[in-house]
């Protein structure tokens, strides 16, 4: 047993001041008033979290999950996750060429996986979706909904497709949201001009979350609510978010967290291989991105592609700004994901019996150390040893 102290734990319901308690497997034995066995730190004025889960990403300092066939890229972002206090994730592809192989690498580097944030499975962003609302994803690797090609990614995916999106207005979605639900896929609204019916429809087939919320979707009309107006109102659906402000304004979001109760948000952020690097524009491929000092990524034309800002800024961005209270803020970011993805058994929250994943965040919101099953396996001073050393070479100004 070893017990760490905090002024300010956060479990479920409250902020607690009191000891975390470790028992020898790497699980949660207690939280209370006094130390039991090892006293390993006593942090007192930061805060003791729940290791964060971000369920929809794509690359991080310097490592890039979707655009590659390399298993060792991804293995190499979980790890670098960590810095940033994400213990386990669920790395995204985009429509792409190599969009089967980028699938079946995922699936690679799960099975594979020995350390690092925990590849919890993937999501496919695409291809089944709108040209019109493709965001910053070229149309021409966008596909018509085919069962058949679903099944495709599904069998590369090795039992690993969690999640995928699609846009439900175009013909063949419904059969691809039927067949997909059947198998345990979580069938996410994306990337779409869907009027209110057609998502109520999709919804009804089997749909469980809106896909970066209000982002690459038909917006709010007064007399047609369309698809931004069916995700608000219907409580069956997860909404999957982005914090940074960028993405969406506050205000946005505050309407949201007034539609929708806590539990059903799910912070993500979409990161990029820019996220975790210095300010400047990157040669990534054929297209220039170009990361700001605030965290925006953006194409030349200036359409957002991703965020630069880490998970565990932007829970602070609703703790400081929107005054969310703390538990449900730092929730919306592990515990909700883990409930969504069916491992709230063992991660998401600092609860009695679960892995002792958490994070020490000092006042300045910055993770300082991270832990698994209670040891420590990244701390501030790795980013050096965590970032890509070649990735550097792309930044053109």
């Amino acid at each position: 047993m070893k017990s760490i102290h905090s002024h300010h734990i956060v479990t479920e319901t409250e902020v607690v001041d009191g000891w975390l308690t470790i028992d020898d497997e790497g699980r949660i034995a207690g939280i209370g008033d006094t130390p039991v066995g090892t006293r390993i730190e006593e942090v007192q004025d930061d805060w003791l979290l729940p290791g964060l889960i971000d369920p929809h990403l794509h690359g991080f300092m310097g490592w890039n999950a979707s655009k590659t066939t390399d298993e060792t890229q991804i293995l190499h972002m979980a790890d670098a996750l960590l810095w940033a206090g994400v213990t386990a994730c669920v790395p995204s592809c985009i429509s792409s060429p190599m969009m089967l192989e980028n699938v079946h690498a995922l699936h690679e580097a799960r099975t594979h996986q020995r350390q690092g944030a925990e590849i919890l499975g993937l999501y496919m962003e695409g291809p089944f979706y709108n040209p019109e609302y493709n965001g910053g994803t070229p149309v021409q690797y966008f596909q018509k909904p085919s069962v058949d090609q679903a099944l495709r990614f599904y069998e590369a995916a090795g039992g690993d497709l969690i999640s995928l999106g699609l846009a439900p207005e175009l013909p063949g979605a419904m059969e691809v949201i039927t067949v997909l639900n059947q198998k345990g896929v979580r069938v996410g609204i994306a990337h779409t001009g869907a009027d209110y019916d057609q998502t109520m429809d999709a919804i009804d087939a089997g749909c469980k979350m809106a896909t970066h919320s209000f982002n690459a979707m038909r917006g709010l009309h007064h007399r047609e609510v369309g698809v931004t107006g069916a995700i608000l109102l219907d409580p069956r659906i997860y909404n999957e978010i982005n914090c940074d402000f960028i993405h969406v304004c506050p205000q946005m979001i505050e309407i949201l967290l007034k539609m929708k109760p806590w539990d059903k948000i799910l912070m993500m952020t979409d990161s990029d291989s820019l996220t975790g690097m210095p300010p400047g524009t990157y040669q990534i491929g054929e297209t220039p991105e170009t990361l700001e000092s605030n965290g925006k990524i953006h194409l030349p034309d200036g359409t957002i592609y991703g965020s630069g800002r880490l998970l565990l800024q932007d829970v602070f961005n609703l703790i400081d700004t929107l005054k969310i209270p703390v538990p449900e803020a730092v929730a919306m970011a592990s515990l909700n994901a883990a409930r969504f993805l069916n491992v709230d058994d063992r991660l998401g929250s600092l609860k009695v019996g679960k892995q002792a994943d958490f994070i020490i965040v000092d006042p300045l919101h910055q993770c300082r150390a991270t832990f698994k099953k209670g040891v420590q396996v990244c701390g501030r001073d790795q980013r050096n040893t965590l970032v890509n050393p070649e990735f550097m070479n792309l930044k053109i100004a």
